[in-house]
């Protein structure tokens, strides 16, 4: 393998490291949320990351407002997306914040040979979430997390990543062969939350059909946010850009993280031409919601939870 380096760096006015080899450049803050804000493929030198114009990095306090933040890269959302309260004892109405905890919080950094090292403790939960980022091939990025709970209670939660990637007119998404039906979430046309779509033959919000898994001129100001229905038997989700040159793949433990989510946003929400894609343990942006629909996912008391994702340029 290719000889790795780790450095750090400032990313806008914020301490960050990179992590880079002969085909890779990825760059994280520490403080905050230890975010992935920058993913470069040398090869073409291409910024697969979206970045937020301006020198000074929008922050938040904890409990803040997270689209109000910087709203960019890749972040980890947990244990929640939407604001709600927790439902089981003893925290039993408990808030979790807007797009979970860790996004706003200072994570403890350390370097390890060819590995950096991330950890967070939990607010108002009694958790630490641990991941290490280290290269598994030389053109492949492993984030491996280690969830504990601290506690005698086990703990549900929802974990999701939530990459924003930047979109190129044309480009194609591929998804695993059982990924035949989609869960509306969000939406700027008038479809109901919850409604179920034949994937990739969605229709617009004038009610013409188009194909889903082909990105759309920003004109077409499409916004749609959807989980697909059926849990994955393997995790992993493509995009296969225009040009030819590139091709970015998400893999993921799928027995861990058995769930996905696509947000394409061509031009319909602020400003931006991107995809959000969000492996995660449970859908609906709620655990609650989620539970009820028969999706629970939770760390036993003293227990652990692992996971990955692969990045592949």
């Amino acid at each position: 393998m290719k000889a790795v380096n780790i450095k750090f760096s400032k990313y806008k006015n914020k301490k960050s490291i990179v992590v880079e080899n002969d085909r890779i450049r990825a760059e994280f803050t520490p403080d905050p949320g230890g975010k992935m804000v920058s993913l470069i493929g040398k090869d073409t030198g291409y910024e697969f990351l979206v970045q937020r114009p301006g020198e000074i990095y929008r922050e938040q306090p904890f409990d803040g407002l997270y689209t109000e933040g910087e709203c960019s890269g890749f972040d980890d959302m947990f244990p929640t997306i939407d604001a709600c309260e927790y439902e089981n004892e003893p925290w039993k109405g408990v808030k979790m914040a807007d797009h979970g905890e860790v996004w706003a919080l200072p994570w403890g950094h350390h370097i390890a040979d060819d590995t950096l090292e991330f950890s967070v403790k939990g607010i108002r939960f009694h958790y630490e979430l641990k991941k290490q980022i280290h290269f598994v091939g030389e053109n492949i990025l492993r984030v491996a997390y280690t969830l504990v709970n601290n506690s005698a209670h086990d703990f549900e939660f929802l974990w999701a990543g939530h990459f924003m990637f930047n979109l190129e007119e044309g480009m194609r998404v591929a998804v695993p062969e059982e990924c035949k039906q989609a869960i509306s979430i969000l939406s700027n046309t008038d479809r109901a939350f919850g409604e179920v779509m034949d994937w990739p033959h969605f229709k617009d919000q004038r009610g013409e059909a188009y194909r889903a898994d082909i990105s759309r001129p920003a004109s077409s100001e499409g916004f749609e946010k959807y989980y697909f229905k059926n849990k994955l038997k393997d995790g992993w989700c493509e995009l296969h850009y225009p040009d030819g040159k590139k091709k970015l793949t998400l893999s993921f433990s799928a027995d861990s993280v058995p769930y996905l989510g696509l947000l394409m946003n061509e031009n319909g929400w602020d400003d931006l031409y991107n995809i959000f894609i969000e492996p995660c343990t449970v859908c609906y942006d709620r655990p609650d919601v989620a539970k009820k629909h028969g999706q629970v996912s939770k760390v036993e008391a003293f227990g652990k939870y692992n996971w990955y994702i692969d990045l592949t340029i």
